[in-house]
């Protein structure tokens, strides 16, 4: 690419003679990564302006400088724009020689339910035939090789460097409403594009459920020209996208349980979801419990069939499906307790966690979790409120700080405890592996311990117990209690010997 393909994208700020053909190297917008030959783009962040790293950019190499702000003073060309987000998809787009074009794309939105979609998807794919590649919120996995992951969904210029890296027929990818604020999808088109649902999060980034909805609709503006939107019809907001889009003239394939839907959802019980195809039935089933996530595969094995894996296939091509990290992940203790670890943070998916427990047979459920520091109040109350429904005991603790305190969030736990009058059912311990540590040693056989909110992320706060996430607190207090119960078995075996020896003196 060369400088003169991208300077009709803005105006340039340069009154010296440039070399309009001059080669780009690379593209960035980490001054950091800047090497000579580069573009900068500076852009605005939450936390950091783009733009007090020019200098940076410019001593590193880079010939040309992309932004929103205004510069008569740089050593080198300037080109202004009114949005650098957008114009780095542009940019990144031209560079990278629009990757996107030359893979099937498969875009995953909704607010709950993306990572495990897109799981199925690779799953039934894969095991069809196709290379897949994937870009989401536990990791990144390309040609085979996992690269972790910032966030659920990269920018741009991410996105276009790991198209570029895949000789995979398909990419898998989460796109949250967050990256689609921001133009990271900027220049990405879509084969299919799913939706699932649209549930309360988010709202101190989106403000209302419908700007959030917006945002969300966004991904259905970049399907190919012959690309399909599948939607989850049983959500109202998917109901909503289905008249939009069917109103533009777009292809869409609806699921759910009425029986207008092109893929007919007629019953879900346990593991198991039988549904109607062009008249004909299908018996699938999942290797993951929930009801949601019949539905998730139900999403799955729809965008699989429309690239020819066939109904028949789905639940033996799922049946070697070896589970997802932090999603309703399910650990068996010795002493017949079961522990759960999900990533739930939502109040409908905190509500559909414990559900799952207790339609598996749970006889009783304690519940650990928390909110998220600064993030979306306005969900609180409700999340509190389902929990308390429908657990036995529920543990408020730390789920992720996020800008707040420990001091902070205690003061919020004990006013909200008083707000929904939950005193007796809950407790407060801000120490999340020693809330754990509480939940698994009060359990007894047959009780369920949920443990929501963190999934596969790692801890960002200094517990007591030195683990990093609730999977390794559960393997570190699950061989704590098998040594206890050695420890038992042996001190029983030596009463034991200790007393026969004593019957024998007597005799």
């Amino acid at each position: 690419m060369k400088i003169t393909d991208i300077l009709k994208m803005g105006h340039l700020n340069y009154s010296e003679p440039l070399n309009q053909s001059r080669n780009v190297k690379g593209i960035t917008d980490n001054s950091n990564e800047v090497r000579p030959g580069y573009i900068f783009i500076a852009i605005k962040g939450h936390k950091e302006d783009g733009n007090i790293y020019t200098q940076q950019a410019i001593l590193n190499g880079a010939i040309l400088i992309i932004g929103e702000d205004d510069f008569t003073n740089l050593t080198v060309p300037y080109l202004k724009v009114k949005n650098a987000r957008k114009t780095l998809g542009q940019v990144a787009k031209k560079f990278y020689k629009d990757p996107s074009k030359n893979k099937i794309m498969i875009g995953i939105t909704g607010t709950n339910g993306k990572t495990t979609i897109g799981f199925f998807i690779k799953q039934l794919l894969e095991k069809q035939g196709y290379s897949v590649s994937s870009i989401g919120t536990i990791y990144n996995e390309i040609n085979g090789k996992r690269i972790q992951s910032v966030n659920t969904t990269p920018n741009a210029k991410t996105i276009n460097q790991l198209l570029t890296a895949s000789t995979d027929q398909v990419v898998v990818m989460e796109v949250s409403s967050q990256g689609l604020a921001q133009n990271r999808l900027e220049g990405i088109q879509f084969d299919y594009a799913l939706f699932n649902n649209l549930q309360h999060d988010h709202l101190d980034y989106h403000g209302t459920m419908e700007e959030y909805f917006e945002c969300k609709a966004l991904l259905f503006e970049k399907l190919k020209l012959d690309g399909t939107a599948i939607i989850n019809y049983n959500d109202r907001w998917g109901k909503k996208l289905t008249e939009r889009l069917t109103a533009q003239g777009k292809k869409v394939i609806t699921v759910g349980e009425e029986p207008t839907n092109q893929v007919q959802i007629l019953a879900k019980e346990l593991n198991n979801v039988s549904v109607r195809y062009k008249n004909k039935e299908y018996n699938l089933r999942t290797p993951l419990p929930g009801v949601h996530n019949l539905e998730n595969l139900t999403m799955s094995s729809c965008v699989a069939h429309e690239l020819e894996v066939p109904y028949e296939q789905v639940t033996t091509y799922m049946s070697q499906f070896s589970g997802i990290a932090g999603r309703f992940e399910i650990f068996h203790l010795a002493n017949k307790v079961t522990v759960v670890v999900d990533y739930a943070h939502t109040p409908d998916a905190l509500a559909t966690s414990i559900n799952t427990a207790i339609s598996n047979g749970a006889k009783r459920i304690i519940t650990v979790f928390g909110f998220a520091g600064n993030r979306d109040e306005s969900k609180r109350k409700a999340m509190l409120e389902n929990v308390c429904r429908l657990s036995t005991y529920a543990i408020l603790t730390v789920t992720e700080l996020f800008g707040s305190t420990i001091d902070n969030l205690y003061s919020d736990y004990i006013s909200i405890q008083k707000e929904c009058q939950v005193e007796e059912k809950t407790s407060i311990i801000m120490d999340r592996t020693l809330a754990i540590q509480k939940a698994i040693w009060e359990a007894q056989s047959g009780d369920w311990v949920l443990l929501l909110g963190k999934g596969h992320e790692q801890y960002k706060e200094n517990y007591s117990l030195k683990t990093k996430t609730d999977q390794e607190t559960v393997q570190y207090l699950q061989g704590q209690g098998n040594q206890l119960s050695t420890l038992k078995t042996l001190i029983g075996n030596e009463k034991e010997l200790i007393n026969k020896l004593q019957q024998g003196r007597e005799n």
